[in-house]
């Protein structure tokens, strides 16, 4: 009778310390959605001493391996904390590198996406756009993998933004309107305001408005409810840029006096931006008085910006200097006097460099003079080129009414949308094609394996419904190639591509595309292979016009088909 006593006893002292540990962990989930409420409604020094408050609780010895997933939780809400203060990229960094291993080794998948795509973000802001892109890869895959269905508008947020800083500014584009479609169908508020400023910032530069103004003014309603004086100062001001470029000068003077209201709640580095608008709007209206006003008042804003840059810049450099020579005190005292020997001499070097840049200066006006010369005689280069690729130009428009007359005579073609799609892509392929020769000084060669690879994955994304999961790689061994071979070569890739992602994978899950370029003898080899369900491209289709394109492009080239479908599909044609 004792033992069942104590045994009873025992059995309630341990549902009691089980209910204990469920309503402790019940209680950190609040706080820390708390703490994300206070985040999204831009009260960030509250979120802020929350934030530090519970992640000391956490982090007490006794709490550590029992709070491992809260505490990094709540580490990358610090992290968080930092990004929408303005803060430095670097500490921001710091805190993810700090947890992204343990998260990982936990297999936190949701919170490991969020960890790369913020890194992604801090990369961006370092201008490091090889790790941006890095990170955004490895963002995705998990996205693939683990079907984080509810994070892919921030992953598509982040890609839009990179593609922009690369100078891909169709890809762009297509992942802001797929944020914004993911943002809606999750009622990710955040990712839907970012969606819209970042459309408004895409049709301003296109010239397009009206379109500008739209999605300004749902960015303005999605500002006005998060509470953040200085993203509301900066979508008004941005609404009121855009009245300006539509010469609607009341309206564009109307947003800016509502920007002005914060003012004073501005940082330095955002707040010359309302009396520079402000100004540019008075000189529209002709009042040069309050142009000239403003203007002086946005010249001391800058003026001011750039002085609190250079100081903290300074200071930033004293202190990393200071770092450094106390670890070189600490480690060694001979180091020290390497280190300052060192530094004398680069002194001394420098001093001497500056002598002797002082005699060249004559002689380098005279470069300048020869480069002057230079350039006007580029810029008559250039007109020439500019002619010959207009005359390019009209010979492609021939060949995009070429393909449409053909596929008009299709009466079995499936759907519209796979019309219009299908004619698209193609239309993308000569659209990039213009692109790469536009950076280059040569009309007649273009950078084959950059105009592949980018468009292959174009033609992917517009067909990829982020349920499969598809891998494309491509290799090409071919530096340029004339322009002729170039366009066909394209629309080649475009069918191919776009067959593989409409028909080969609808019974996988997964799949491969493989696109290998090479050059023997003179002669160029083109292999394409997807691991899908596989089809005969000998026998005639009824369904759509690709495989006959396919066909009259090969013998455009001249080329030579090897065909085989018995595991996939895999195609080889050799031109010269």
């Amino acid at each position: 009778m004792k033992y069942n006593i104590i045994g009873k006893y025992f059995f309630f002292l341990s549902l009691f310390v089980s209910h204990y540990a469920m309503a402790q962990d019940s209680i950190a989930a609040i706080k820390i959605k708390e703490i994300d409420s206070l985040i999204l409604y831009s009260q960030y020094d509250a979120a802020k001493i929350k934030a530090d408050s519970l992640y000391n609780a956490f982090n007490v010895s006794n709490n550590r391996k029992k709070y491992k997933t809260q505490i990094l939780e709540t580490r990358f809400r610090q992290a968080l904390i930092i990004d929408r203060q303005q803060g430095s990229p670097t500490d921001q960094l710091k805190i993810l590198l700090e947890i992204k291993d343990q998260a990982e080794a936990q297999n936190l998948y949701d919170l490991s996406c969020r960890i790369y795509l913020m890194m992604a973000l801090s990369y961006e802001k370092t201008q490091n756009l090889k790790l941006t892109e890095a990170y955004l890869n490895a963002a995705y895959k998990l996205l693939k993998e683990q079907k984080l269905d509810d994070i892919y508008s921030t992953y598509c947020i982040r890609k839009s933004s990179y593609c922009r800083f690369a100078y891909k500014l169709d890809s762009s584009v297509y992942y802001a309107n797929e944020a914004k479609i993911y943002a809606e169908k999750h009622n990710n508020l955040l990712d839907l305001a970012d969606s819209y400023l970042l459309l408004g910032s895409f049709y301003k530069k296109n010239k397009n408005y009206p379109e500008s103004l739209k999605y300004n003014l749902l960015f303005l309603k999605y500002c006005l409810k998060f509470k953040n004086p200085v993203l509301i100062a900066a979508s008004y001001n941005n609404v009121a840029t855009t009245y300006l470029e539509l010469k609607q000068y009341d309206k564009a003077l109307l947003y800016n006096d509502s920007s002005y209201a914060y003012y004073d709640q501005q940082t330095l580095m955002y707040k010359d931006g309302l009396p520079q608008i402000r100004s540019k709007i008075y000189e529209s209206m002709g009042n040069a008085d309050s142009a000239f006003y403003y203007f002086k008042q946005y010249h001391d804003d800058l003026q001011l910006y750039l002085k609190d840059n250079e100081v903290l810049n300074v200071s930033k450099l004293e202190e990393e200097y200071q770092n450094e020579k106390k670890e070189a005190i600490i480690k060694n005292k001979n180091l020290q006097m390497i280190l300052i020997t060192s530094l004398l001499v680069v002194i001394i070097g420098g001093s001497g460099l500056l002598f002797r840049n002082n005699r060249r200066i004559n002689h380098q006006n005279k470069i300048i003079h020869q480069q002057v010369v230079s350039l006007n005689k580029t810029l008559e280069q250039k007109q020439v080129l500019l002619s010959e690729l207009q005359h390019r130009v009209k010979n492609n428009l021939q060949h995009v009414i070429s393909i449409l007359e053909i596929q008009k005579e299709s009466a079995d073609f499936n759907t519209i949308d796979e019309l219009i799609r299908g004619s698209q892509n193609r239309l993308h392929s000569m659209a990039l094609l213009h692109k790469k020769l536009n950076v280059t000084e040569n009309v007649s060669l273009v950078d084959l394996n950059k105009y592949i690879v980018e468009l292959s994955e174009l033609i992917k994304d517009s067909y990829d419904n982020h349920e499969k999961q598809i891998n494309l790689s491509v290799k090409c061994e071919i530096e340029t190639i004339s322009l002729e071979k170039a366009m066909p070569l394209g629309l080649i890739i475009v069918e191919l591509v776009s067959n593989s992602m409409k028909h080969a994978f609808n019974q996988q899950s997964s799949g491969m595309i493989d696109i290998e370029i090479t050059n023997t003898n003179a002669t160029y080899k083109l292999c394409y292979a997807d691991n899908g369900k596989g089809f005969d491209f000998n026998k005639p289709s009824s369904k759509g016009l690709g495989q006959e394109i396919i066909k009259g492009l090969i013998d455009q080239l001249g080329g030579d088909i090897e065909t085989n479908s018995n595991k996939g599909f895999y195609l080889t044609f050799y031109f010269k």
